[in-house]
């Protein structure tokens, strides 16, 4: 089937991103194998390209609304718990590191994604890493419908049925832009990947220094960092 078809021709393409995504992650943060990690809304990848991310943790440990099935002798130090990103059941400054990638865009209008934005801040001890599609790249990750996530949900309902990629059927959606994503993380960096000329995926990402509160914002001005392939 057609359907089939396309989603095969763009893996190579959704590997190579989360890649640059895991070396970006290790050159700015350097962290340690001792250290923990939390992957808000983890699920795919785990076997895959954010395989790196899991075996280089002692512990690491998973939040998702849904069951997700791993082979737990080779991820023996990886821990699932079903649970809403939106309300983190764990206390302040848990983890050394928080990651996300490609969630903050399905949880919700702009008051659930702060929500979501808050949790991995007040959870996170050393830095956290929030990867999420680019609302101005002109062709929409989940449908591949060009321009769909500028539609009203009336028209994407309508449309959503002739998706060639992997989300069929209607899904609400929020897609964030770089100021948008900012916003969500004040005092982060936010970078502009995946196309060299035209980016497809932001990151927000921020180290923490010891003992300070992540909700605060540094006086800096806001900074949004635009830059090709990670190598």
């Amino acid at each position: 089937m057609i359907h089939e078809r396309v989603l095969e021709l763009i893996a190579p393409l959704h590997r190579k991103y989360r890649m640059q995504k895991c070396d970006l992650f290790f050159e700015t943060f350097h962290p340690r194998p001792s250290d923990s990690m939390l992957d808000v809304g983890g699920g795919a990848g785990i076997t895959g390209e954010f395989g790196a991310l899991y075996r280089f943790f002692a512990e690491v440990h998973v939040v998702n609304l849904c069951p997700q099935k791993f082979d737990r002798e080779q991820r023996r130090n990886v821990r699932f718990l079903i649970a809403d990103g939106c309300s983190l059941p764990f206390p302040d400054r848990s983890f050394d590191w928080v990651f996300s990638n490609a969630v903050i865009e399905h949880v919700g209008r702009r008051e659930r994604q702060k929500q979501f934005a808050g949790e991995i801040q007040r959870v996170a001890r050393q830095g956290f890493f929030v990867a999420t599609p680019n609302r101005n790249f002109p062709v929409d990750p989940h449908t591949l419908l060009p321009f769909y996530q500028f539609l009203s949900p009336r028209l994407q309902k309508r449309v959503c049925r002739l998706s060639p990629g992997y989300l069929r059927e209607y899904e609400p959606l929020d897609l964030l832009s770089g100021r948008d994503l900012q916003n969500l993380f004040p005092g982060s960096d936010v970078r502009k990947m995946g196309m060299a000329a035209l980016p497809n995926n932001l990151v927000a990402f921020r180290r923490l220094p010891p003992d300070q509160d992540p909700t605060m914002t540094p006086d800096r001005e806001d900074c949004v960092h635009t830059a090709g392939p990670v190598s």
